[in-house]
C-alpha cells in the first residue's frame, strides 16, 4: 500500500472507523474531566494525556511554564499563579518519510472553579453520562475537543494507516487566564527548545467547544482589579467614614455606559455587525469589608473588560481608566484613593483567514459530515488562536463540539457531536496530511 492509495481511503470507512470509538471517546473523557485540573493544579490532567498519547504510540516532552522566561515576549499575561513546576505536554507524530503537510493540534488542561458542588447535578468532576452528554466542569472547554483529535488519530490507526505529514498534540496550561502556556509552547518551539519545531507546522487547529462553527475573529481581553480605599468608620458612625463599596458601586455604573457605547452599531468592528452584544464588562470578582457593623476600609473590584480586534489592549486600558478618574473627580472626599491594577489577561483580539487551504479542507471535511458548511464564529471571548496568528501566522481556527453551560453549573458536552467534530478532523487530518500504511 503506498501513501497514494492509501489517500483514497472511503469516507465511509473513516466515519465507521470513529463511530466505533465512541466508547473510547466518553471513557477517555470521563477519565480526563476526573482529573481535577482547576488552574495552578493542571499536573493531574497532564499526567493523564500523556499516558493517553503514549496508548497511540505518542511519546510526549514536557515544556516547562517558566514565567521569568516570557515576561519580555509581546503577548505575555501577568502571572496569576506560581510556575510550581507546571509544564505543558507536547508529543509529536512524525511520519516514515517527509512529504505530507503537518498540523498541530492546541487544546488546554485547564479548567475554572465550580463554584458550590452541591448547586450541581451530576457533581462537577464525576464525569458522568446522560442522555447523550457527558457532564463534568471542563468536558466541554475543553477536554472533549482535545479527546476528538485523538479519537481522530485514532480511527486512521484503527484502519491500518498513519499521516503522512507530521500530526502534533500540545496540551497546555492557564488557557483561562492568561494564555501563557501556549506561549510557553511557541517560545519554545521558535528558540529549538523543544524537539517539536513549530516551523514544521503548516496548520493549527485548536479544538476549542465552538458548536462544530470555524472561529473567524477574537476579541481582544484583559484583566482588570481595582482597588478602591475609603476610611473606616463604626456603622453606628457611618456618616464619619467614607464606604468604598458605594464608590466601587459608580465605577461599575460608569463601566456599563462605557460597555454599552461599544456596544452600539455604529462603533462594532465589522466582524461582529450581527452580534447584539459583542463587548461585555464583567464584573467577575468583588470583595469588601470584614464586619456587619463597620464601615469597610477597601472595596476591590475583578473585572474582564473585552475590546473589539482593531482596538489594542493599551488603548482600551486607557479609555477605561478614565472613566475610573471620571468618577474619582467627581467623589466629594478627598480620602478616597481608587488604584487601577492588571493580572492575567493581556489579550489582543484579532481576526482568522478562514480562505487558506488549511481551512478551506477542514470546512470541506465538516461539509461531508454534517451536509452543509459551518457557519464562521466572531467568537466574543479570547482563544490561545492569538499566539499562533499574531506571533507566527500560522493557519489557525477553533472548532469543537457543541457544549451547554461552559463556566456555568452542569457543563455537558454533546457525545454525538464529539463523533462528527472527531470524524471531520479524521477526514482533515486525512486529507491535509495524507496517509501512509502503518507498516513499511
Amino acid at each position: 500500500m503506498t501513501a497514494v492509495a492509501a489517500a483514497s481511503l472511503d469516507q465511509a470507512k473513516i466515519a465507521e472507523a470513529v463511530g466505533k470509538l465512541r466508547q473510547y471517546m466518553t471513557d477517555t473523557l470521563t477519565g480526563f474531566v476526573q482529573c481535577r485540573s482547576l488552574p495552578g493544579q493542571e499536573t493531574s490532567a497532564a499526567e493523564f494525556l500523556e499516558g493517553a498519547l503514549a496508548d497511540l504510540g505518542l511519546a510526549s516532552e514536557r515544556i516547562a511554564l517558566r514565567t521569568e522566561e516570557l515576561k519580555n515576549l509581546p503577548l505575555y499575561s501577568p502571572a496569576c499563579c506560581p510556575d510550581g513546576g507546571r509544564y505543558n505536554v507536547l508529543a509529536r507524530h512524525e511520519p516514515r518519510s517527509a512529504g505530507g503537510r503537518a498540523v498541530l493540534f492546541n487544546g488546554h488542561l485547564d479548567v475554572v472553579p465550580t463554584g458550590p458542588h452541591e448547586l450541581w447535578d451530576p457533581a462537577p468532576f464525576d464525569g458522568e453520562l446522560r442522555d447523550g452528554w457527558l457532564y463534568g466542569r471542563g468536558a466541554g472547554d475543553m477536554k472533549a475537543g482535545i479527546i476528538c483529535a485523538l479519537a481522530a488519530f485514532k480511527a486512521l490507526q484503527d484502519l491500518g494507516v498513519q499521516p503522512a505529514g507530521a500530526v502534533g498534540f500540545n496540551g497546555v496550561l492557564e488557557e483561562e487566564n492568561t494564555g501563557n502556556g501556549t506561549l510557553a509552547t511557541v517560545s519554545a518551539l521558535q528558540s529549538a527548545i523543544a524537539a517539536a519545531k513549530l516551523s514544521a507546522f503548516d496548520a493549527v487547529v485548536i479544538p476549542e467547544p465552538t458548536h462544530e462553527r470555524m472561529m473567524s475573529a477574537q476579541l481582544g481581553v484583559y484583566w482588570m482589579y481595582v482597588d478602591i480605599v475609603g476610611r473606616p468608620a463604626h456603622a453606628a458612625y457611618m456618616t464619619t467614614g467614607v464606604n468604598p463599596v458605594e464608590t466601587g458601586l459608580r465605577i461599575v455604573d460608569a463601566m456599563k455606559q462605557l460597555e454599552h457605547e461599544w456596544n452600539l452599531p455604529e462603533n462594532r468592528h465589522p466582524a461582529y455587525r450581527d452580534h447584539a452584544h459583542p463587548i461585555n464588562f464583567n464584573l467577575g470578582q468583588i470583595h469588601a469589608g470584614d464586619w456587619n457593623s463597620s464601615v469597610p476600609s477597601v472595596c476591590t473590584l475583578g473585572m474582564r473588560i473585552a475590546c473589539y480586534p482593531d482596538m489594542t489592549i493599551d488603548a482600551a486600558k486607557k479609555l477605561v481608566e478614565a472613566r475610573i478618574r471620571t468618577v474619582e473627580a467627581g467623589l466629594t472626599d478627598s480620602d478616597v484613593r481608587i488604584d487601577i491594577r492588571y493580572e492575567g489577561f493581556h489579550a489582543p483580539g484579532c481576526e482568522y483567514d478562514l480562505d487558506v487551504p488549511a481551512m478551506q479542507l477542514l470546512a470541506d471535511a465538516h461539509r461531508r459530515v454534517a451536509g452543509e458548511l459551518p457557519q464562521p464564529s466572531a467568537l466574543t471571548a479570547t482563544t490561545d488562536g492569538r499566539h499562533f496568528r499574531l506571533m507566527m501566522d500560522v493557519p489557525v481556527t477553533c472548532y469543537g463540539p457543541k457544549v451547554q453551560n461552559v463556566h456555568g453549573f452542569n457543563e455537558c458536552v454533546s457525545v454525538d457531536s464529539m463523533v462528527r467534530v472527531a470524524t471531520s478532523l479524521a477526514l482533515f487530518i486525512h486529507d491535509w496530511c495524507g496517509v501512509e500504511p502503518l507498516q513499511a
